[in-house]
């Protein structure tokens, strides 16, 4: 048995005697659109919900209309997946593509009403980072809860970046970048932390090509989950504060986020240690809209040479090879070589040997000499 194997069976029995004991489906929402970072982000959310150690199913609404660029990124995951369009584009502007999300978002959950899928729905947007102790504290949830979202900002201006650290440290407190549910000294809900724009104004992002940061909505729709049988109708036990998708419909509403579904946002969970622990991230980087990028990033026909090659020329081909004749004489001629710088090694006896036959011969030669 494979080592990993054996981790994956232990993991499992520590999952059955000391975690959630009747875990609920994870029904996962995610707005997208096809651009050029759209397989970067749409990737990192699929590889997230394959490690989830519970049934998933994955609600991804398109923009603009289903196409095969999307729909070949999501088959890879193996997951339950439901993929539908939306007939509207995604616009270039960040305050419509927020409002047009939002939209997008409430068409899954109709679906999620219409089918009747039982279980938490997250919010799991396409360029947001999730921790896997997220999934298993959304499964606390009764009705609605909400958990802490890290906020991550981006500026590409150097200059502007050092100005904007500089007047930070001059301010005596500088508001944590969180937002999510704040409690009190009982774990009670009080309020929302919610993230300070200010001094961004007029340096943040308004068009998706724009060099600047991009700004969060006051609340995410990420920091929420909720109980499916929410949506549902004709439910015995639905509570009485929470609205009718229909009554979202009116043309001009504002969807600011979750907390539009509720009639009082007092009956809202605060999850992750009463929002003490930051379980997801929030980034939203993105490609200029007309740069290029081949159709679902595959290569067909190959890359033209732009930079040839000096050093390792491939020639198309292969060299032709030496004659034996010429290998066998270059053989030989290293072969005689060779054999003329090697020497026989000489053994002690031999070399004694030698010197004392030489003693011999010069003791006749002294004797001969001394008779004449």
């Amino acid at each position: 048995m494979k080592a990993h194997r054996i981790i994956e069976r232990v993991q499992r029995e520590q999952r059955t005697l000391f975690g959630v004991k009747n875990p609920r489906t994870v029904i996962a929402i995610t707005p997208t659109y096809v651009r050029t970072f759209q397989a970067l982000h749409l990737t990192g959310v699929m590889h997230s919900l394959m490690l989830v150690p519970y049934d998933v199913v994955w609600i991804v609404v398109e923009a603009g209309g289903v196409t095969n660029e999307t729909a070949s990124i999501i088959a890879k995951s193996k997951l339950r997946t439901i993929h539908v369009g939306f007939r509207q584009r995604m616009p270039n502007s960040w305050e419509a593509r927020h409002k047009l999300e939002a939209r997008m978002r409430l068409h899954a959950l109709r679906i999620v009403r219409k089918e009747k899928l039982d279980g938490v729905v997250m919010f799991a947007d396409d360029s947001n980072m999730h921790s896997m102790e997220l999934f298993d504290e959304i499964q606390n949830v009764k009705w609605i809860g909400a958990v802490s979202v890290g906020i991550l900002l981006h500026s590409t201006d150097r200059v502007e970046s050092l100005s904007m650290v500089q007047r930070m440290g001059e301010e005596e407190a500088t508001p944590v970048p969180v937002q999510g549910p704040a409690c009190n000294g009982t774990d009670k809900l009080v309020g929302w932390h919610t993230f300070n724009s200010l001094r961004y104004t007029g340096r943040s992002a308004v068009y998706i090509d724009d060099r600047a940061p991009v700004l969060p909505r006051k609340l995410e729709w990420s920091g929420f989950v909720l109980n499916s049988r929410l949506l549902w109708k004709d439910v015995d036990d639905k509570p009485e504060w929470i609205k009718d998708l229909n009554a979202l419909d009116g043309v001009g509403e504002e969807i600011e986020s979750p907390l539009s579904l509720l009639k009082t946002s007092s009956v809202v969970e605060p999850l992750g240690n009463c929002g003490r622990q930051i379980l997801l991230w929030w980034l939203r980087v993105e490609a200029r809209t007309d740069s290029k990028f081949p159709a679902q990033w595959i290569i067909d026909p190959p890359l033209d040479i732009t930079v040839p090659s000096k050093r390792t020329p491939w020639p198309d081909a292969p060299p032709e090879l030496p004659s034996n004749e010429k290998v066998f004489i270059g053989t030989e001629e290293q072969t005689n070589k060779h054999t003329t710088k090697t020497k026989t090694p000489r053994t002690r006896r031999s070399r004694s040997k030698r010197k004392h036959d030489t003693k011999v011969i010069g003791a006749q030669v002294s004797t001969n000499s001394e008779q004449n």
